[in-house]
């Protein structure tokens, strides 16, 4: 499970979460309590606190015991997005924007910004996949 699958669904149970520097924190936010955590650093170390009963109820505990085992059961190295990257001309500083379904050829374009037809960035797999040679080519880093 990725780590932002696993924020969406702590967000969907009106739960909280933040980060400590080895963990995240689930609190319920009304009574603002410290009802659950599961460590960053390590896989399967988790806990529930004794309070959760009383702030989300048996039910709604059951279902955080069974996101977080799920969390604490992903290996770290699955935890997190791989690295993407925008594919640039040195030459023009268009960006390579390949068709979702590849019905066509990529195209270069002055914008980089994705759509529902268009994919402009890339992981390092994909990268390696290409057909043509991508060493010349400029890779920035997407950051957002």
């Amino acid at each position: 499970m990725k780590t932002s699958e696993f924020k969406t669904m702590l967000d969907e149970m009106d739960l909280a979460v933040y980060e400590s520097e080895s963990a995240f924190i689930i609190t319920e936010d009304e009574l603002n309590w410290d009802i659950a955590n599961v460590s960053k650093d390590y896989e399967r170390i988790m806990s529930i606190e004794e309070n959760a009963y009383e702030a989300i109820g048996s039910e709604q505990t059951d279902e955080l015991f069974e996101l977080l085992t799920a969390y604490a059961s992903t290996p770290l190295s699955e935890r997190e997005e791989p690295k993407k990257w925008y594919i640039k001309c040195p030459i023009t500083d268009f960006y390579l924007k390949i068709k979702k379904d590849e019905s066509t050829k990529p195209i270069w374009s002055a914008s980089k910004l994705e759509s529902e037809l268009w994919k402009s960035k890339f992981t390092r797999a994909e990268i390696d996949a290409f057909e043509f040679p991508t060493d010349h080519l400029k890779k920035d880093e997407v950051t957002e």
